[in-house]
């Protein structure tokens, strides 16, 4: 009991040195941007998106000194409205994290894991593997062994199944879904721009994600037990698609490593909309408050 309260304390205690460090360094030279002072952040997109969903999120964090990387899923830097790789339609989630796993592997160190969606499942995958410092979810798609919290969560994995959409075929956006229930938030403006940029998934990863029951490989299975590193798990109030109930299934998975936070009145699209200020500040204090990260910035 003793240990585990002076555990407490010496987390706290480096957080608020971490704290006091930044703001010393801030009131000296104004904004921190030496890199080498904070780890490198691996932004991963959700499906049917690019590198580009993290617009707001990468300038955001490259001005407190990370250096951030959004790199486009295997297929996904096609152009909108253009025919779709062939070969998309029988990519696999596997396939998302070899790419994922050889750019991590490319890097000096260990990066922050950020993922929006099915992103976040992806993150979770490479976190079970032994990559990653921290890992940031938002809106995370659930991994294997989560069942639906919500009738709406139910029927959109029954609907991809039931709609004939084989796991090798290629899934186009279906942009009255993306405006309803995942940018429904968002000013119409930004709505259509975002929609004019979605371009076409795997229906495997598709079908491994919504329909892992019917998964032979258990491809979208994550190990909690292997994942050691300190997860935070972020849902919008009223996101329909992966829903708070959800997201918080997904948190308490990983222990006391694990984190959740419910920002009420937002949807799925967390990455942009009224609030993505305010969550990517939260994300960043949260990321303060970690010891191993703070250790690093302090060196």
């Amino acid at each position: 009991m003793r240990d585990r309260i002076q555990t407490r304390c010496l987390s706290s205690d480096i957080g608020r040195v971490r704290r006091y460090y930044r703001e010393c360094r801030s009131s000296i030279g104004g904004q921190v941007n030496d890199h080498s002072e904070r780890p490198t952040i691996l932004m991963v997109h959700g499906a049917f998106s690019g590198g580009w969903a993290f617009e707001k999120f990468k300038p955001f964090f490259e001005a407190r000194g990370y250096r951030c990387l959004t790199p486009d899923l295997r297929y996904h830097d096609a152009r909108p409205n253009h025919a779709p790789n062939p070969k998309l339609g029988q990519t696999s989630l596997r396939d998302y994290l070899h790419d994922l796993r050889q750019q991590i592997d490319a890097l000096d160190a260990q990066p922050v894991l950020m993922g929006h969606s099915m992103g976040g499942l992806l993150c979770q995958m490479l976190a079970a593997r032994g990559y990653g410092k921290a890992m940031l979810l938002l809106a995370p798609s659930p991994p294997a062994g989560i069942l639906p919290s919500t009738p709406f969560e139910f029927f959109s994995s029954a609907s991809i199944w039931a709609s004939g959409v084989g796991w090798g075929q290629t899934v186009m956006p279906d942009y009255h879904i993306a405006s309803q229930h995942s940018l429904d938030h968002l000013p119409r403006p930004d709505r259509h721009r975002i929609l004019a940029r979605l371009v076409p998934e795997s229906g495997c990863a598709m079908h491994e994600i919504l329909c892992w029951a019917l998964d032979p490989n258990n491809t979208a299975r994550v190990d909690s037990r292997k994942v050691k590193i300190p997860v935070l798990a972020v849902a919008g109030g009223k996101d329909p698609i992966n829903p708070p109930a959800t997201v918080r299934q997904i948190a308490r998975r990983y222990g006391r490593k694990g984190k959740f936070r419910n920002f009420h009145g937002c949807s799925h699209w967390l990455i942009e909309g009224p609030r993505w200020h305010e969550i990517a500040e939260f994300c960043a204090e949260w990321l303060d408050d970690q010891p191993e990260l703070a250790l690093q910035a302090a060196e």
